[in-house]
């Protein structure tokens, strides 16, 4: 067995392992030891500062006590009861004793430090009660009772019962009376209790009236006011003790203990580290000795495996070289040996015949790759049968999103004409949920729709000059109002040097921000969205990379959820589909319209903590444009922010110059004697808002212009804000233009200042005309028929394209011809292109289709359409589509 080389070098090296084993055994034991003794040794400097720490905050809770005893602030409450937590958790770190058990002595002095914070614990609580005690027998009783006294003394002199000189020494002697009081809760001193006795003894010796009933009332009185009082002195003098001198005694006797406990953790710790460097020097002699014996016995196997191995196996390599060039070999060394080297020259004898062996084999491949050519050309055939099959379900899916378009127009358009109609609230909640059940069924086909295009190669990315403001008005538009069903935060920050005017596609921007952003309210159930726009510019200033990303506080997802979301017809997991809704599309679209844009997606999450959606696009732009804010006026110097937890981002203070030297608490606003002109608070809740509504009202009053920053609310809840504050207001979230509008307000000082901003809803523009409607649907003739009714317009119905050529034929007074594209017998195409031949060229024709490709409007076009409307039509775009062309003329 010991003939095999395999065998004796195993048995070498597994005694060179086993050596090298134990003397790695032996380093870590060393090196267990040392960072035993460096761990206890940095236990011991680490206890020795919470020590000094548990002073600091003992001595820290005396100064709260004495400032609660001065003026009852709740604030010394609440910072009392943190370092009370804060203590315990150090005494609990400090309690905790490791295996040797040096620190039991500690514990004991630990035991003793706690039962002395739990006294002082207990005493802070009777002081705080006693002081509750003491304020509301002062509020209810003696003050109470001497507003009483004073009151029954009126009555009296009212009812002739007493003069009024009397009634004048009487109110003298009790304002002497509630001075001494007063002067006594101040500052307690004996010569006050004394004045106020003694004022109270005189009002007893006054005769003011002869009817006894009202002089026992004064008197009964009279004596309640000096109980009460009696009272007062007793609980005051009683936590004058518990603080000067039970609360002191026990935080004395835990600074001592304190520093008995420092001093008992540095002798344990130097005890333990002197004997930790004696383990440490034993385990490394004995280290030593192993590693000696290892680099002996490594130089044996070096010298077995160059004399009995590697010279054998450099002679056997020499025999394949010649036999791998055909050289024939009689005696090959090492032949005679029994183990592995043997065996390697025995087969050398037998490599010619391999060789033949191998040539075989290269027949038989050079066959097998014909055949491969084969099969890869049958692949490249079923490569093409699939991209005609994927080309033939994006056209099954753009027909199917046309034919479930058509009957979505009629039951959308009949929904909006009933909310148009008076209803009970129960029938108009059904209309809303049917409408709102609408416009997800039609966001559904919409996805369709738009993934059958990216995917047939037919969506078409435009490069139109757009404004960033209007792309922010719409999006805080749509995902600020989705948010708000569900009183989530949303914070929208952008870049202030970003320029407003850019070049690109609008409406696939919106289309990837919206999706995305809806995306974050959906899953999203509590908490807050960030939404933030930032870019940077090249050197020349004309190209901008636009950076959009959007956080959540969502239900996240986990690593292989993310690597399937941008996959079409796909989601995080079934169980999304079932709660949430949704195709699936969503995201692929996006993914894919990024990508079309030559653009950058990138996600990231937390499962149960949310996730981070950041796309990238290079846009073009205008040169020399100042930025979104950049034209936003600045504060007066000397202006501050009032805030506990900023509102507004750093790069909007930087902008209207709030600086960090100007920035204040509320509580500290509140103290300041005198503040500037002009003053930003933020108010994170409605809560905060109606506890300092009357400071903040009262700042209006001085001439001082305050504007408010509030977090997101609910739409019943920005009313009441509106009702209540009458100054300049932003909240959460607003564009870079509404932000500009708020600090204008702050400035000018006027709360309704609306600045140069446009202005979206076009004046109502009077309409009149006559119509002819081809539609060959029964319900959407009904449904657009009742639209063009409610506009004043009267109208005419064609069946199809030949039923509207005769009747413009007859009667050619039609204004405008709103023409369905398919129907029977004559489609919308041809009647058009007729109705051009036959001179009726002056006439407008508004192409109406379910049909939403970019190709579709721009075969309406090459048919002669002026314009085109793709259904479901709402009644919104039937009117603007309207005036354009039929305008009522002044008379």
């Amino acid at each position: 067995m010991l003939s095999s080389i395999r065998i004796q070098l195993i048995t070498v090296f597994l005694a060179l392992i086993t050596l090298i084993l134990v003397q790695g055994f032996i380093a870590r034991k060393n090196q267990e030891v040392l960072n035993e003794g460096i761990s206890f040794a940095s236990k011991a400097v680490n206890d020795v500062g919470i020590v000094k720490e548990l002073e600091r905050d003992v001595v820290d809770l005396q100064r709260n006590v004495l400032i609660f005893k001065e003026n009852a602030s709740k604030s010394a409450i609440t910072r009392f009861s943190r370092l009370m937590v804060t203590i315990n958790a150090k005494l609990d770190k400090l309690a905790q004793v490791d295996e040797t058990g040096e620190l039991q002595d500690g514990n004991y002095i630990l035991t003793r430090m706690k039962e002395h914070l739990n006294a002082y614990q207990q005493n802070f609580t009777q002081v705080v009660d006693a002081r509750s005690e003491r304020d509301n027998l002062v509020a209810r009783g003696t003050l109470a009772d001497i507003t009483a006294l004073e009151a029954t003394l009126n009555d009296a002199q009212t009812q002739g019962k007493v003069s009024p000189a009397m009634v004048e020494e009487a109110k003298i002697t009790l304002v002497r009376a509630e001075n001494a009081m007063l002067k006594y809760m101040m500052k307690p001193d004996m010569q006050y209790i004394k004045s106020f006795n003694e004022a109270a003894d005189s009002l007893k010796e006054l005769n003011l009236s002869s009817e006894q009933k009202l002089t026992q009332r004064i008197e009964r009185l009279t004596d309640r006011i000096k109980n009460d009082f009696f009272k007062l002195t007793q609980i005051t003098q009683g936590n004058l003790f518990l603080v000067n001198v039970v609360m002191a005694g026990s935080a004395n006797e835990f600074l001592y203990l304190s520093g008995e406990l420092a001093k008992k953790v540095s002798t344990d710790s130097e005890v333990i580290t002197k004997r930790t460097y004696q383990t440490a020097e034993q385990t490394q002699r004995n280290g030593e000795l192993f590693s000696f014996i290892a680099i002996l016995l490594a130089l044996a196997a070096a010298l077995f495996s160059t004399f009995r191995i590697l010279e054998p196996i450099r002679s056997i390599t020499e025999v394949f070289n010649k036999l791998s060039k055909g050289v024939q070999i009689s005696n090959i060394p090492g032949s005679r040996r029994k183990d592995e080297i043997g065996k390697l020259a025995k087969a050398a004898l037998v490599f010619s015949d391999k060789n033949r062996q191998t040539e075989k084999l290269l027949d038989e491949s050079r066959s097998m790759n014909s055949q491969l050519e084969g099969l890869n050309k049958a692949l490249t055939e079923s490569k093409i049968k699939a991209e005609k099959a994927t080309a033939s379900k994006s056209i099954f899916l753009a027909n199917m999103s046309h034919e479930i378009r058509t009957p979505m127009n009629g039951i959308i358009g009949l929904i909006e004409l009933a909310q148009q109609q008076e209803l009970s609230p129960t029938v108009r909640g059904y209309l809303d949920k049917a409408a709102y059940s609408g416009q997800i069924l039609i966001s559904v086909i919409n996805d369709i729709l738009d993934f059958s295009k990216i995917e047939a190669g037919k969506l078409k990315i435009e490069e139109v000059s757009f404004s960033l403001h209007s792309l922010f008005d719409n999006l805080i538009a749509v995902i600020a109002l989705r948010a708000k069903e569900k009183n989530l935060s949303v914070h929208f920050n952008v870049n202030p040097m970003l320029p407003p005017q850019v070049i690109g596609d609008p409406l696939r921007i919106a289309q990837i921000i919206m999706n995305i952003g809806n995306n974050a309210v959906k899953f999203t159930e509590q908490g807050r969205i960030e939404i933030a726009f930032d870019g940077t510019l090249n050197e020349k200033g004309n190209r901008l990379n636009l950076t959009m990303r959007i956080t959540d506080s969502g239900i996240g997802m986990s690593k292989a959820q993310l690597d399937r979301i941008f996959k079409p017809f796909t989601q995080a997991d079934g169980s999304t589909n079932r709660k949430y809704g949704g195709t699936g599309l969503g995201l692929a679209i996006v993914s894919q319209l990024t990508e079309l844009m030559n653009g950058r997606i990138d996600a990231s999450s937390t499962m149960g903590k949310g996730s981070t959606f950041e796309v990238n696009l290079p846009l073009r732009a205008f040169k020399n444009q100042p930025g979104v804010l950049e034209q936003t006026p600045q504060l007066p110097v000397g202006s501050v922010y009032v805030t506990d937890a900023p509102l507004l981002p750093t790069s909007y203070c930087t902008q209207i110059q709030l600086s960090s030297e100007n920035v204040l608490t509320l509580e500290e606003a509140q103290n300041t004697p005198s503040l500037p002109d002009y003053i930003i608070v933020d108010i994170h809740e409605f809560g905060a808002f109606r506890q300092n509504i009357s400071w903040l009202n009262s700042l209006l009053d001085t001439g001082k212009s305050v504007g408010l920053v509030m977090e997101s609310a609910g739409s019943a809840l920005q009313a009441k804000y509106d009702t209540l504050w009458k100054g300049p207001l932003i909240m959460h979230p607003f564009t870079p233009a509404q932000f500009e509008r708020f600090v204008n307000q702050v400035i000018s000082k006027d709360s309704n200042y609306e600045g140069q901003h446009f202005n979206e809803e076009a004046e109502e523009t009077p309409l009149e005309g006559h119509i002819l409607l081809v539609e060959d649907n029964n319900i959407n003739q009904l449904v657009t028929g009742e639209m063009l009714t409610n506009l004043g317009l009267t109208f005419d119905i064609a069946e199809d394209g030949k039923q509207a050529v005769q009747k413009l034929e007859n009667a050619p007074q039609y204004d405008l011809v709103l023409m369905d594209v398919q129907m029977p017998v004559m489609d919308g195409y041809e009647a058009t292109r007729q109705l051009r031949e036959r001179g009726f060229t002056d006439v407008p024709i508004i192409g109406l289709s379910a049909n939403a490709m970019k190709e579709d409007r721009q075969s309406a076009m090459d048919a002669g359409m002026n314009d085109y409307l793709t259904k479901p039509i709402k009644q919104k775009s039937l009117i603007g589509m309207l005036r354009r062309y039929l305008v009522k003329t002044k008379r």
